[in-house]
């Protein structure tokens, strides 16, 4: 075997071994920081640790992994752990977004239409929704259907509560059927109206009894009792427990301006 020969194979195995000593310091992936930090926040006791888990959390965002980013916002955004902070929530929810991910991208949308971490700019919350409905996200949907009710774009506004109705947003079913009720950008249609509107009560929402009382006396009891043979039937298929796939069970999901889903239910939600 030649010296060169030698040389290079010698060379070849020093780079090897440094490689492999590398790989077994460079310390956890993000992935696996993510996973340390979700796992800190689960248990009771000493195996529930919240310090640790915003530690592994921000070392994976600061990273660039998107869902530890999502959670950082969140602790920030609702003041959960850390201080509550929602510029700095919106932040990360950006970095998130600019990777696709749909709940970066629902939730960066979100607080800019709240206003709660800028000066409300509905165009910018308007751009960022689009893209999270671009993956049938639900809560997107329904808060572009109130970006466009603000426009007083009713026709716009039934077609995006229409696909966050059938999702099984209760809020979103109380808007459409309120459309439905005024024939405002969309036919009148009062039997409809009481359809939807009853569906979304029997989700829980009590804010639509009123209007329900109304067209009751409107519609007579042959059209009231059609009416709800429809929504029985229709709620097999539009039930948020049907359709959720486990992103549903938090305290202001169907509040008018739906709060974010928690940690723990977070990955259910992409």
């Amino acid at each position: 075997m030649s010296k060169v020969l030698v040389c290079c194979t010698y060379f070849s195995f020093l780079l090897g071994a440094v490689s492999a000593a590398q790989s077994t310091t460079a310390g956890p992936s993000p992935v696996q920081l993510y996973q340390q930090g979700m796992n800190a926040l689960t248990g009771t006791g000493i195996s529930r640790n919240e310090l640790n888990a915003t530690e592994y959390i921000r070392r994976s965002a600061d990273l660039g992994y998107a869902p530890a980013q999502v959670v950082l916002g969140y602790f920030l955004e609702t003041g959960t752990i850390l201080t509550r902070e929602p510029q700095q929530a919106a932040v990360w929810y950006k970095k998130a977004a600019e990777q696709d991910d749909v709940l970066g991208e629902e939730l960066l949308g979100r607080i800019i239409f709240s206003g709660q971490s800028t000066t409300r700019d509905l165009n910018k919350a308007e751009s960022w929704l689009l893209k999270a409905a671009a993956h049938e996200d639900p809560f997107s949907e329904y808060l572009l259907g109130m970006i466009r009710l603000e426009r007083s774009d009713y026709a716009h506004a039934a077609e995006w509560f229409q696909k966050a109705a059938n999702q099984g947003l209760p809020q979103a079913q109380q808007q459409l059927g309120q459309l439905l009720k005024q024939g405002r950008g969309v036919s009148l249609d009062k039997s409809a109206a009481y359809m939807w509107l009853l569906v979304s009560l029997d989700a829980g929402n009590r804010e639509v009894a009123i209007d329900l009382q109304q067209l009751e006396a409107d519609l007579g009891s042959n059209q009231v009792e059609q009416a709800k043979t429809k929504a029985l039937e229709l709620e097999k298929s539009v039930a948020r427990s049907v359709v959720a796939r486990g992103c549903t069970g938090w305290p202001g999901e169907f509040d008018a301006l739906p709060t974010p889903p928690p940690p723990d239910l977070q990955h259910f939600c992409r």
